[in-house]
């Protein structure tokens, strides 16, 4: 007798409760060395395999999981064809046949193995004796050489352009960033020349395993097949450009899946990217909000943009973007037009080594090494115009700095990682003059102007025009206004430039916050200065004077009542 769908699901929650607390027994270290973040959700799961379909045809169809970790993509698969049909030949064949997978780690192939026989037993009471398509190799390896690759990749290989399906979740692995996973210079290489969709010019630069899943996962469909993938958030970040270059350009972005939280240990969300084997043309691109259950439909042109990077841009409502293109249409210079060289920056670079550089007390005493009050996040810039806090003070030692870095150097040299793992103390022209500090990590644009000598760490950015002038002092001022009005926390929250996901860390990235538009009024600018002024001399009217300026900006883009009344409720919707 069949078994009952509720009583299918409910073994499927027992085989994701079993991985919890496998994953459980894996340290962190090692989760995050490798890139394993599993998959507990069944309802995001169901997500990543809607594009399989729902009768007998799902049968014929080939299907690969290039990183199965313990086969919770497989096993819902199996159900699925169960539900459709309950033969127990037709199921063993289906298996043995239309079923490929795939680990670097071969205890997750057995692991993946030994579930679905599980599952097997639990469908038909009876053991199975079939074979399994499993290979256990590193599928980011491209090409077949008999000097690096294992047998089971040369096997794998001959399934280019064969499968229907590719589905799954690859590991979260960053390649030389300052959280990486180091690797020799030769590997570095061999992925620059082996993808395509790096260009020759890219010596260096972020790698992430997805993006490798992605171009090598596509290279074994069919034409017409399909690559389904739930991937981390950061794909949005500009290290992914030419990866997005890639999907955009080349193939079709079937949907594209946002607002998920599916992984507790990741910090900054997920997203779901369908993509098929086909020329994109005339596409629209299905995109779904996974927390409000709202669907969109974008020309998949719009995102094929060099300008921004080929940026997802997401949805806003027709009313948010009268509004947006108000604001666009003034053709203002943004921040990078007007200040192409590194102004806004972060300070300092420590990695673990804040202590040796950081104190209690100014160093009087030296006139070599300098002092100054080291700013901390959002302890250091608790609010806009806030007066920064401190508690310790950075020492600017030049000669340790040296010494550290050669002590790194000489370690890194020998594990064969060219791209330096470096401290980095900055500038002292910044330090000295007058700047901006803005905040890395918010849910709303915060900055505050700062006239006297500090530094911070790099939860703060920095824009400083590296002189005490009297017109510098003047910009630094009108920029901390913009920064701190209503209408640019706005622009910043609709486009993006503070990246946001439902339960997770706000971040904004200084490539994105460079994208701000600074008008030229100059009778704009003088207003604005003088209510910056009058906020840092009475603090007490801090939010009449921040309205003032809203209002000089609301009139400035030329708002109608409505539309102000929509950015306050946006704002208001955005802080949760």
């Amino acid at each position: 007798m069949p078994l009952k769908i509720e009583n299918l699901n409910q073994t499927f929650d027992d085989f994701l409760n079993n991985q919890v607390k496998l994953e459980n027994k894996l340290c962190l270290q090692m989760r995050k060395q490798n890139g394993i973040f599993f998959t507990k959700s069944s309802l995001v799961i169901d997500s990543v395999l809607e594009c399989l379909p729902n009768d007998k045809s799902l049968l014929s169809k080939t299907i690969l999981e290039p990183s199965c970790g313990q086969g919770v993509f497989l096993l819902r698969i199996i159900i699925k064809v169960y539900i459709i049909c309950q033969e127990e030949i037709a199921i063993k064949e289906f298996i043995e046949t239309n079923l490929y997978f795939v680990d670097i780690d071969p205890h997750m192939i057995e692991q993946t193995k030994k579930n679905i026989s599980e599952l097997y037993m639990i469908l038909f009471q009876k053991s199975f004796d079939g074979k399994f398509n499993c290979y256990c190799l590193d599928f980011t390896l491209i090409k077949p050489n008999l000097d690096l690759f294992p047998n089971d990749f040369l096997d794998l290989y001959n399934f280019y352009n064969k499968f229907d399906y590719i589905i799954g979740n690859p590991p979260y692995v960053t390649l030389y960033g300052r959280r990486d996973k180091k690797k020799n210079e030769g590997q570095r290489i061999y992925y620059l020349n082996q993808y395509s969709q790096f260009p020759s010019e890219l010596k260096n630069g972020k790698i992430n395993y997805v993006m490798l899943f992605i171009e090598h996962g596509i290279k074994f469909l069919k034409p017409t097949g399909t690559l389904s993938f739930i991937v981390d958030l950061s794909f949005l970040e500009t290290a992914y450009k030419y990866c997005r270059k890639y999907i955009i350009q080349n193939y079709t972005l079937r949907k594209f899946v946002y607002n998920i939280k599916s992984f507790e240990s990741v910090a900054s969300g997920q997203i779901i990217l369908v993509i098929d084997k086909i020329s994109p043309k005339l596409n629209e691109v299905k995109v779904v909000n996974s927390e409000k259950n709202s669907i969109y439909y974008i020309p998949q042109s719009n995102w094929n943009s060099p300008d921004d990077e080929f940026q997802f841009r997401l949805p806003s409502s027709s009313d948010l973007t009268d509004i947006l293109n108000k604001i666009f249409s003034k053709q203002d210079p943004t921040l990078k037009a007007l200040y192409p060289t590194k102004n806004l920056r972060t300070c300092v670079m420590l990695l673990d080594m804040e202590h040796l550089f950081t104190g209690t007390n100014p160093l009087h005493y030296s006139d070599v090494v300098k002092s100054y009050p080291y700013y901390r996040g959002s302890t250091g810039v608790k609010y806009k115009y806030s007066k920064p806090y401190y508690e310790k003070y950075f020492y600017y030692d030049k000669s340790l700095q040296d010494q550290v870095n050669d002590q790194l150097k000489e370690e890194l040299t020998a594990q064969g990682i060219k791209n330096k793992k470096r401290i980095g103390l900055g500038e002292t022209v910044v330090y000295d003059n007058p700047k901006v500090y803005i905040r890395q990590s918010a849910k709303e644009l915060i900055a505050t102007f700062d006239p006297n000598p500090s530094t911070a760490n790099n939860s703060l950015y920095v824009f400083s025009l590296r002189d005490k002038k009297d017109e510098s002092i003047f910009f630094l001022k009108y920029l901390c206004g913009l920064i701190n009005s209503s209408i640019y926390t706005f622009f910043a929250q609709q486009r993006r430039i503070i990246r946001y996901n439902t339960g997770k860390q706000p971040q904004i990235k200084v490539s994105d916050l460079y994208q701000i538009f600074i008008p030229s009024e100059s009778e704009l600018q003088k207003k604005i200065v003088i209510l910056v002024d009058e906020i840092y001399e009475n603090p007490e009217f801090c939010d009449v004077l921040k309205a003032e300026i809203d209002q000089l900006l609301f009139n400035y883009y030329q708002l109608e009542r409505n539309q102000i009344t929509l950015i306050k409720k946006s704002l208001e919707s955005f802080a949760g």
